[in-house]
């Protein structure tokens, strides 16, 4: 991978996301990977487990973007390293944690953040909630992982085939709390035409998931939105110390792709 953050590329064509090498900022360069070797063989899993995963405190925030994404590559190729799963972990993070980056992502049970980006306890602070929203609260617990565990990554992580996404754009009244969710994707879904989501909505209803997925999208950067508006989050981006990612995981495929980042060394926009 090379450095900098994404870019937008012209014609509508893919767009590409280069992050800086994870090598460089892990405690040994020469990283294992298992990628053409039995990823259950206990030999090398063992061998994985000192270098895979092993940022330090100088890892940009770049750096632990490319580690987060290494990790879904492995986790893709079946051959994920599953790092910092021991007892032995358990006993060094047991007073105080230290975890490289922050995920807002979908309670949608199909959407592990540590499995999907190969990572172990304590790599990760997870916040879950259906439809990856950014709410008062959730917000809250991403400016405590910035300001006091000093992550380096806040990802907002939406999913193909949401069923919050989908539930808003039915149009349908809930019983219980269920509205409150619902509501904080309207805005999403008014933003994906002129016609304040009347398109979007009616197109869904007959069967067009091409739509939903554009809400998907458009719903990660609504919520990466709504993460700026805090002055911690906004504080750690103006820096260059913090980079706040938006990604789609798809649930056909088991692939993350980047949409969107703010901050870091080099400041991208959306995709």
């Amino acid at each position: 991978m090379g450095s900098g953050a994404s870019t937008q590329q012209k014609g509508g064509a893919t767009p590409v996301t280069r992050v800086a090498p994870v090598s460089q900022a892990v405690s040994e360069a020469n990283t294992v990977t298992l990628t053409s070797a039995n990823p259950e063989d206990p030999v090398l899993r063992n061998r994985s487990f000192a270098k895979i995963g092993s940022l330090t405190d100088r890892a940009t925030s770049e750096q632990v973007l490319a580690a987060l994404l290494e990790g879904n590559g492995r986790f893709l190729r079946g051959a994920s390293a599953r790092p910092h799963q021991d007892f032995k972990r358990i006993q060094q993070i047991s007073e105080k944690q230290m975890p490289h980056s922050a995920i807002l992502g979908c309670a949608d049970s199909r959407v592990p953040a540590e499995i999907i980006f190969d990572q172990g306890f304590g790599d990760v602070f997870v916040c879950r909630v259906a439809g990856n929203i950014a709410t008062p609260e959730e917000i809250a617990s991403l400016e405590y992982a910035v300001l006091d565990l000093g992550v380096k990554v806040v990802m907002v992580l939406g999913h193909s085939k949401c069923g919050a996404v989908k539930a808003a754009l039915s149009g349908k009244a809930f019983p219980g709390f269920i509205d409150t969710l619902v509501d904080n994707i309207d805005v999403a879904i008014a933003r994906i035409d002129g016609t304040g989501g009347v398109k979007a909505r009616q197109a869904v209803r007959e069967g067009n998931m091409e739509v939903l997925e554009n809400v998907v999208r458009e719903n990660v950067k609504y919520q990466i939105h709504r993460c700026q508006r805090s002055t911690i989050i906004q504080e750690g981006i103006q820096k260059r110390t913090l980079l706040l990612v938006g990604a789609v995981y798809s649930l056909d495929t088991g692939k993350v792709n980047v949409i969107v980042t703010k901050g870091g060394l080099n400041d991208g926009d959306e995709k």
